[in-house]
């Protein structure tokens, strides 16, 4: 008798089924715990919290997830090139997460500030945020004034003054500040008025100025008012020339007075021709208190980069300061620079 035999055979299509399965298995059994299901997406350090923006003067608060526990924490900013923020101290990983919060400088001009932080146990991470400039306003004060009066063989008087005026704003420019000198006699009257324009008194700078004011009869002035008045402001821009060497020096026509403020404008710009600059002085006896003053211009050939050229101030009240007294000054210039290269 013969003996049927059957064979059972799979199919391909199964049989491949079969394989990718077991292979899946496999996979599945030999993966590390951090990629089993659950598993958070971002269990690595970065920046949880973290303003797209914010303004110069104003609070930020930036903070860190996913540090290792008890991980000590640091967070650096720089704004630009130049600046970096001061205080930011490192901070211990509590539940993972560290913050920081401070006050951006108000004097930081507009940029992207770059933010580093980095937790024991994780690689440092960098990004950055805009931050938008804050313009403070001009805020002007007189440091210091003073005068010295004159009196003529005629009746006549001239009362040569000085006032140092201080801008305060670190960032803003005062512009066509307007500055009104009163006369006053000792019974709080006014004896006579004085007002004179500057075209910029720059951020953070003391201006020298110095003037003088004739009256056809005596002039018992106890004291100066002052009152300034700024027409306009711009973020700070540019810089003034140097001034150098300077000296004062005695009137060759009328013995015993000041004649002239000389001394050395320097164009220290690396690329810009300093075309012309407006002058005012102020002068100061030993002890430092202001005797008066004067101005005068400069308009000779542009000064190319690096180079020099002396300057002698005679207009305004020079003249009636007496030269003994006179001490030390200080000169403020107002550049008007010419754009070319040496």
């Amino acid at each position: 008798m013969e003996t049927a035999s059957r064979r059972v055979t799979t199919p391909r299509r199964r049989r491949a089924v079969l394989s990718s399965a077991a292979a899946l298995l496999g996979l599945l059994t030999l993966a590390p715990p951090s990629l089993e299901a659950g598993a958070p997406a971002s269990a690595v350090l970065h920046f949880s919290r973290l303003p797209s923006r914010a303004v110069a003067g104003q609070a930020v608060t930036v903070s860190v997830a996913h540090a290792r526990a008890n991980a000590l924490c640091s967070l650096a900013v720089n704004y630009g090139t130049s600046s970096t923020q001061p205080g930011l101290a490192p901070k211990t990983a509590v539940n993972g997460g560290a913050s920081w919060s401070w006050t951006i400088p108000r004097t930081i001009e507009a940029d992207r500030a770059q933010l580093t932080a980095a937790c024991t146990g994780s690689k440092h991470i960098t990004t950055k945020f805009l931050v938008v400039g804050s313009l403070i306003p001009p805020r002007m004060s007189v440091v210091k004034d003073g005068f010295s009066i004159r009196t003529s063989t005629g009746g006549r008087a001239d009362v040569s003054y000085g006032v140092l005026i201080k801008n305060h704003s670190p960032n803003a420019d005062a512009l066509d500040v307007n500055v009104l000198v009163n006369f006053v006699l000792a019974n709080n009257h006014l004896l006579g008025s004085s007002s004179n324009r500057i075209p910029l008194i720059a951020a953070g700078s003391t201006y020298a100025l110095g003037n003088n004011l004739g009256f056809p009869g005596a002039a018992p002035v106890a004291r100066l008012e002052i009152v300034i008045q700024v027409g306009s402001s711009n973020r700070h821009v540019g810089h003034a020339p140097a001034v150098d060497n300077v000296v004062i020096e005695p009137s060759t026509y009328e013995q015993g007075w000041v004649g002239d403020v000389a001394g050395e404008l320097i164009n220290n710009d690396a690329h810009l021709m300093l075309e012309s600059a407006q002058y005012s002085a102020v002068v100061f006896d030993s002890a430092g208190n202001v005797l008066g003053g004067g101005s005068g211009s400069g308009y000779g050939s542009p000064l190319p980069p690096g180079t020099r050229e002396v300057f002698k101030l005679t207009n305004g009240g020079f003249s009636d300061i007496p030269y003994e007294q006179a001490a030390s000054a200080m000169v403020s210039a107002i550049p008007t620079w010419q754009t070319g290269t040496a």
